[in-house]
């Protein structure tokens, strides 16, 4: 396959998804916050919704399984060497053990835990259950990769317990581009160097504008890094513009605070983009043939409207401050575009559904959409549209759907809907 991101809304074509499985189970009340979240999740609510989710994607998209991909990579044995070594970590027993099983027990394995063997005293006495814990974040999949333009990024992990995501999905996306697919930011080697980088922290406005967020999941050392990757491979001028974040647990990544639903139209959080003092970003203009530019501005609209990009908003939860903080921390921001202002949103954000539908989007139910390719033409006709999917349970996680979903092609050079 052919990668191709060039827009944050242009028809999604490929997307790839990972349906959450026994690795939410494996969370106790103890380990949760060790794993990133505030709480533990019943699976089998959090797997019906992430269904429906699949489910409204696959109506205009393609859809891979990441566990589908990653095996199907793992019949290379080149690649299963390589892979059960970095992800035993130099542990060679571990990694001993994963190479005597199946593609698909390797995957398992690595998603679901590898159980800590009770052989030593030090062993016996650990207070840990796992040798290599499981990946309940996973099905946030924007988290450890993302794709721009016709390479791919994999993440740089700021959690050392999320690094396994960054592999697993540099693995997968092995069973599936083309072998000359530059890959552009290597994650699990960055990371050791000291470079963060997240796929939420990454929003592709254009071809050569790129919309970053430094927080505390992504650094601009990294973000220098990435630049210089794509300035190397696509010879082509970058427009990088940064929105340095709070260290507030609710600017987990840019997209938590702001993502586009139709061509020149956001979704934002207005505390950190439209109120009394906005976060103030920075425009690094980098060519081939000079020394980057860099240029402050007081908000990122005023900054885009610089760059001829005057922008239509939506604010999450509307004007009232206590629905907006609550709905934010739902996910309420976090939107995925199928096409341009046709996009996939959680139901409990009941303020922002509202604010989306006085912006000219009619607000329909994932069940109202049939199981067929889209035969109602809800998402292929004409007018704005916001799909809602059940998400107070995915949103205790920490992310929205475009959280949830990596596209791997966009339809380029398009102005219509997905029809």
């Amino acid at each position: 396959m052919e990668l191709r991101i060039e827009s944050e809304t242009a028809p999604l074509e490929a997307v790839v998804l990972h349906s959450p499985g026994a690795e939410i189970e494996a969370m106790t009340p103890t380990s949760a916050r060790e794993l990133l979240y505030n709480d533990i999740v019943p699976l089998t609510i959090v797997r019906r919704d992430h269904g429906e989710f699949k489910r409204v994607l696959s109506q205009v998209a393609t859809v891979y399984e990441l566990r589908d991909l990653a095996r199907s990579a793992l019949e290379d044995s080149t690649l299963r060497t390589g892979f059960c070594a970095e992800i035993a970590a130099e542990d060679a027993l571990i990694a001993e053990d994963l190479l005597r099983r199946s593609p698909e027990e390797i995957v398992a394995a690595v998603v679901e835990g590898i159980p800590l063997r009770r052989d030593s005293l030090q062993a016996f006495l650990s207070d840990h259950t796992y040798a290599r814990p499981p990946l309940p974040n996973l099905y946030f999949m924007r988290d450890s990769a993302a794709v721009l333009r016709s390479g791919y990024v994999t993440g740089a992990m700021a959690h050392p317990v999320r690094a396994p995501e960054s592999l697993l999905l540099s693995l997968a996306l092995k069973s599936l581009v083309r072998p000359d697919t530059p890959h552009l930011f290597a994650g699990s080697a960055r990371a050791r160097e000291g470079a963060l980088l997240e796929g939420g922290d990454l929003l592709v406005l254009d071809r050569n504008t790129l919309l970053v967020g430094l927080s505390s999941r992504t650094n601009a050392a990294a973000i220098d890094l990435l630049v210089q990757a794509l300035i190397d491979r696509f010879q082509e001028p970058i427009t990088t513009i940064a929105v340095p974040l709070s260290r507030e647990r609710h600017a987990i990544h840019l997209d938590m605070l702001f993502t586009m639903i139709d061509r020149d139209c956001a979704l934002l959080y207005g505390p950190d983009m439209v109120g009394e003092n906005p976060l103030p970003v920075v425009t690094m203009q980098s060519d081939p043939a000079r020394a980057p530019v860099f240029t402050r501005h007081p908000s990122l609209l005023r900054c885009l409207e610089s760059l001829g990009r005057k922008m239509e908003t939506v604010l999450c939860g509307g004007r009232d401050t206590v629905r907006g903080q609550r709905e934010q921390w739902l996910s309420g921001t976090n939107a995925l575009a199928l096409a341009p202002g046709k996009i996939v949103v959680y139901d409990c954000n009941e303020a922002t559904l509202e604010e989306l539908n006085r912006a000219g989007f009619s607000v329909y139910s994932s069940q109202e959409i049939p199981g067929d390719r889209d035969a109602t033409g809800v998402l292929t006709g004409a007018g704005r549209v916001a799909i809602t999917i059940p998400g107070a349970e995915l949103a205790r996680g920490g992310g929205g759907p475009r959280c949830m979903s990596l596209p791997l092609r966009r339809r380029t050079g398009s102005t219509a809907s997905l029809a």
